[in-house]
């Protein structure tokens, strides 16, 4: 293959795919991990795509729909995202109740609850059961069902069932897209009514998500802004959104977190 047609190829799947990662690449191109190093830093350097750290993003933020792998996920803003979970932690309280999510931005969070005490947690993804299982105080709870290949979340008639009978304090979930007009979306229908059920089961709903989700488009609608209690995002969000959103007249808190601080955006009832 000439060096052109590997390039283009290259664009044009990180441009369907929105982010990818480094492995994804090689696979999909056949290339050793040098070459789609090399690659990547060429054609970031003619401004084709945007080098990420583990691999590379569209320069359209508006150019794909569709999913990224987990591995492309947890590549995206992981410094933001560890931020974001520290800020939500302050949302945690000894014996509270919760449901967290599956997702990159919760899983950060989850890493995080061995410094509480006597905690119930319910989760539908395995690698934050896992990362949570060796917590002795902790009482954990696995929703079971048919499991997202490559994500490791469950989902189905089973996972929906088992969650709509319980209840929780407050639920911590993330979400592939946010339009302050449309709402918040999801890439999949697969999980998309076990993220419906948590937010109706849940007495304090809290939204983690990077800045970058409010650049991304997604097909499928999961709820309206007003469904949500408190969105924690980084301060690398547009300050024109972080308007819009307080303009809007929905009960929403804005939490802006920072690494030294967090700025509070109250949003008129």
């Amino acid at each position: 293959m000439l060096r052109a047609e590997r390039y283009q190829q290259i664009v044009d799947f990180v441009n369907k795919k929105g982010i990818v990662a480094l492995e994804d690449l090689m696979e999909e191109v056949r290339i050793s991990k040098a070459t789609a190093r090399r690659d990547i830093n060429d054609l970031s350097a003619q401004n084709l795509l945007i080098k990420i750290r583990g691999g590379a993003k569209s320069c359209n933020v508006e150019a794909t729909s569709a999913e990224p792998s987990f591995v492309a996920k947890s590549l995206v803003n992981s410094e933001e995202k560890q931020r974001i979970a520290l800020a939500a932690l302050e949302y945690i309280h000894d014996g509270d109740k919760l449901m967290l999510d599956s997702g990159t931005t919760v899983l950060e969070l989850a890493k995080l609850l061995k410094s509480k005490s006597h905690l119930t947690v319910v989760t539908n993804d395995i690698r934050i059961a896992a990362e949570l299982q060796d917590i002795p105080d902790l009482s954990l709870l696995l929703i079971g069902g048919m499991i997202r290949k490559g994500f490791c979340s469950s989902y189905g008639f089973f996972a929906e069932t088992m969650l709509g009978n319980i209840t929780v304090s407050k639920l911590f979930f993330s979400v592939d897209a946010i339009d302050p007009e449309m709402g918040l979306k999801s890439y999949t229908m697969d999980d998309l009514n076990i993220k419906k059920i948590g937010i109706a089961n849940a007495s304090e709903r809290i939204l983690l998500c990077d800045h970058s989700k409010f650049q991304s488009r997604a097909m499928f609608s999961i709820a309206g802004l007003d469904a949500i209690d408190t969105i924690i995002v980084g301060n690398e969000l547009e300050e024109s959104i972080a308007q819009k959103l307080s303009h809007m007249g929905k009960k929403l808190l804005l939490v802006l977190a920072s690494c030294v601080m967090m700025r509070l955006l109250m949003v008129p009832s």
